[in-house]
């Protein structure tokens, strides 16, 4: 249970918003604090069901001397504390805005009076002098010239009341949970666990591969899941997989007020409907490759003759296997008829023929907040095997670079992600996958995701170098902005082992040895193994990742590990 006493001299906006955040938490316990008897805020304390004592301002030392919090919350309380009060507690204070500019009284009427073009709040830590005490977050707010001085006020208030409550949560200590249980997730799930702001780490459906990073939760169902993470006050949740999205967990989540980062249902089928995809891309006058529909087999012959180059291209969900590429016309029309007649169930009865593009592939990962959108250093994956099969991935190296005029296409993509996320209304916070072609004349989609990529995960989480949940977290409460990213000064790469056969036919089953006497110098991440009486076996395709910025030690490890059925791809770039 954590003690958390809220300070307050007058009205108590922010004591009210505070609490009402936190009513369904049941692990912190608030008391009010106020130095005026009359102040309107005990009547919100009644109301709110919240224990209040009133202490006289030249009592008010004694009183810390004698009380000690998880975190004291300074919330319109208009005394300047003594050094020797501040260090028995830790304060953290709000001010209407961004300091150092307009410390002390009347710092929004002065912003208005000025004429600023913005202004902002600051949440920081309270010393012994007014409005000086370390930053630890900012959030600006651009003025509109015809807004009034309420009108002002009321909108810095807003933002006081959004984001006091979530930074207060984030300094707590946070419960996480990450969905999922492939190698993306034991990477997202193993650079959580090393955070500075978690408190506790749950998993749901992992391998036993990263189990013990943190609790498990066995669920019944998305309903169940989401009152389990209600009872363990579980305050984000990490979804890795794609499965999880289109079938409407986050909907679920949200509906019990859990904050998530993956798209609702709806817009997830920027991922399971290629279709879908290609009509926004039209709509924004995003550049990707020309297309038909079909679901006919009457009309292979005629559709195919509209392009030079067709590829065939899955409408739904596929696990990373559902685009098909030959340079062998007779080869086409023969997997299309597969297709159609449901090789891969639903996903393939809608295809899509695409004219195919020839160039360098990209990888570009961005964060969205609901209103910022945060790229990431570019990735490379590798998808095709010795065959010339495609699979969900057998390789990742970041970051890549691309020349100055390819950079300027790019950044014109970037506006044009950014207005279809902005004008499509997109409030739920998710990473956006733009998989690219560098063509000779320009920049292409060729898909999108809705999530972190396997095996590009792997390679991007350990090139930047930030704390991973502070940026979950910021990008959950629409926070993306404060968010500076710290990047390494080596390139990483990631090498996927599967078993012999991937992406078609494999064993499962098969023992994996050697592993836990390996090169420490790599990172090891699980996609499908399980342990059985004390062995490690396999149980799918892609089996696990060996990631580091120097490709000979993985090569070491992979080729150290004893495993029957291995398979691993020799990069040459």
């Amino acid at each position: 249970m954590k003690n958390i006493l809220i300070m307050s001299s007058k009205n108590g906006s922010n004591f009210e918003a505070i609490i009402k955040y936190f009513k369904n938490r049941n692990d912190i316990n608030f008391k009010l604090l106020t130095d005026n008897k009359d102040a309107y805020v005990i009547k919100r304390a009644k109301k709110l069901g919240i224990d209040y004592i009133c202490v006289l301002k030249d009592e008010i030392k004694d009183f810390f001397l004698k009380n000690k919090f998880d975190l004291v919350v300074m919330a319109g309380f208009f005394k300047i504390l003594d050094k020797e009060t501040i260090e028995t507690n830790t304060f953290i204070n709000i001010h209407p805005s961004l300091l150092p500019k307009y410390k002390g009284l009347n710092a929004i009427e002065y912003a208005y009076i000025n004429n600023d073009l913005k202004t902002g709040i600051t949440i920081h830590y309270a010393n012994e002098f007014v409005d000086e005490g370390e930053i630890i977050f900012q959030k600006e707010l651009e003025i509109n010239p015809n807004w009034s001085l309420r009108k002002l006020e009321k909108e810095i208030h807003k933002l006081e009341h959004y984001y006091y409550p979530r930074i207060i949560e984030k300094l707590l200590g946070l419960n996480v949970l990450v969905v999922g249980g492939g190698a993306r997730e034991h990477v997202i799930a193993q650079k959580i666990s090393k955070s500075k702001l978690l408190n506790t780490l749950y998993l749901a459906d992992c391998n036993d591969g990263f189990s013990s990073l943190g609790n498990k939760i066995e669920y019944t169902d998305y309903i169940n899941l989401a009152l389990q993470a209600q009872k363990r006050n579980i305050s984000l949740v990490v979804i890795g997989s794609e499965e999880y999205l289109a079938n409407g967990l986050v909907d679920v989540l949200n509906k019990y007020k859990i904050k998530t980062i993956g798209p609702d249902k709806n817009f997830a089928r920027l991922e399971s409907s290629k279709l879908f995809a290609k009509k926004l891309m039209e709509k924004y006058n995003i550049k990707t490759a020309p297309y038909k529909k079909i679901t006919s087999k009457n009309k292979i012959d005629k559709y195919l003759s509209y392009f030079k180059s067709p590829i065939i291209k899955a409408d739904g969900l596929a696990k990373g296997k559902g685009v098909y590429l030959s340079d062998d016309i007779n080869s086409i029309k023969k997997e299309l008829l597969y297709y159609l007649n449901g090789k891969f169930d639903k996903s393939s009865k809608t295809t899509l023929i695409e004219e195919r593009l020839f160039g360098d592939e990209i990888s570009l990962f961005s964060f969205w907040d609901g209103e910022n959108l945060l790229h990431f250093p570019l990735c490379r994956d590798f998808k095709q095997n010795e065959k010339n099969e495609n699979t969900g991935g057998l390789a990742s190296i970041c970051p890549i670079e691309i020349d100055f005029e390819t950079n300027k296409k790019l950044d014109i993509y970037k506006n044009k992600l950014f207005e279809l996320l902005k004008k499509e209304k997109i409030k739920t916070p998710f990473v956006v996958y733009s998989g690219l072609i560098i063509t000779k004349d320009d920049v292409y989609v060729l898909e999108y995701n809705v999530r972190l990529g396997d095996p590009e995960s792997q390679s991007l989480l350990n090139y930047i170098q930030n704390d991973w949940l502070e940026i979950f977290y910021m990008c959950s409460i629409r926070a993306l902005s404060s968010i500076k990213l710290i990047e390494n000064n080596k390139q990483i790469t990631t090498i996927v082992m599967t078993s012999r056969g991937y992406p078609n036919e494999i064993k499962k089953g098969v023992e994996i040895k050697n592993i836990n006497s390996l090169n420490n110098k790599t990172e090891i991440y699980f996609s499908n193994i399980i342990k059985f009486d004390g062995k490690i076996l396999s149980d799918g395709g892609r089996v696990l990742s060996v990631t580091s910025d120097n490709r000979s030690d993985i090569y070491r490890v992979l080729n150290d590990i004893e495993f029957s059925e291995k398979e691993f791809k020799i990069l040459d770039v």
